[in-house]
């Protein structure tokens, strides 16, 4: 199988590092300084904002592949994004609200903490969700798909976002990849952008990687 395109493991390990570091800023954070609730809730919108687009580009791209495929294969995945949708809406709303009490308020802490807890819990939701979609789904289409229209499907998930958008995926997958699995992006993304683009990808990818990792990965390329 490591020949054939992986539509799911790269943005996968982004998001899960996401999450984990999400988790941790929401455990240690200040509830008492106005600039550290501010820049949390910044960044809880920016991973909303990324959430969306992956799921809609899964939708659009992915689950009409499968569902053509498998017999209502879609039908649990469409219903996990409905629901994620949902408690990430939640959870960024009640933020908001802590956000908005006053400093003295006594209930503070208690309803971080629960905040905490509740993003953890969606942590365990979601994970479940992607690990179903590598497990299952991917083993599918592996299955029942040719590689090229997979390689179409990737493709298409290329062409669909906008320069920010790609490059803001890109920045959260590459430092949670092993050097294998940045080679076969950038490999891809090589085979499908214009030059000028791919050119950009490779200056993301020395800023974000480490010295070393972005030294093995420019042999592999």
């Amino acid at each position: 199988m490591k020949n054939q395109v992986d539509l799911y493991t790269g943005i996968h390990k982004g998001q899960r590092a996401r999450f984990s570091m999400i988790s941790k800023a929401a455990g240690t954070l200040n509830t008492n300084d106005p600039n550290a609730l501010s820049e949390f809730e910044a960044e809880l919108a920016s991973f909303r904002d990324h959430m969306f687009l992956h799921a809609n580009l899964e939708e659009k791209f992915i689950h009409p592949l499968l569902a053509e495929r498998v017999p209502g294969g879609a039908n649990r995945l469409n219903e996990d994004h409905r629901i994620m949708h949902k408690q990430f809406d939640d959870l960024l709303a009640v933020f908001g609200e802590i956000r908005k009490k006053p400093a003295d308020f006594e209930k503070r802490e208690d309803i971080s903490q629960e905040f905490y807890l509740a993003w953890n819990r969606f942590i365990v939701f979601y994970f479940n969700h992607v690990d179903y979609e590598e497990e299952y789904v991917m083993s599918s289409l592996w299955k029942l798909c040719t590689s090229e229209e997979l390689f179409n499907v990737f493709r298409q998930v290329m062409a669909d976002q906008t320069p920010n958008q790609l490059m803001g995926n890109l920045g959260m997958m590459l430092p949670a990849m092993n050097p294998a699995e940045r080679a076969m992006i950038l490999n891809q993304a090589k085979a499908t952008m214009p030059p000028e683009a791919f050119q950009a990808v490779l200056k993301l990818a020395e800023r974000v990687l480490s010295p070393e990792d972005w030294s093995k990965l420019k042999t592999m390329i």
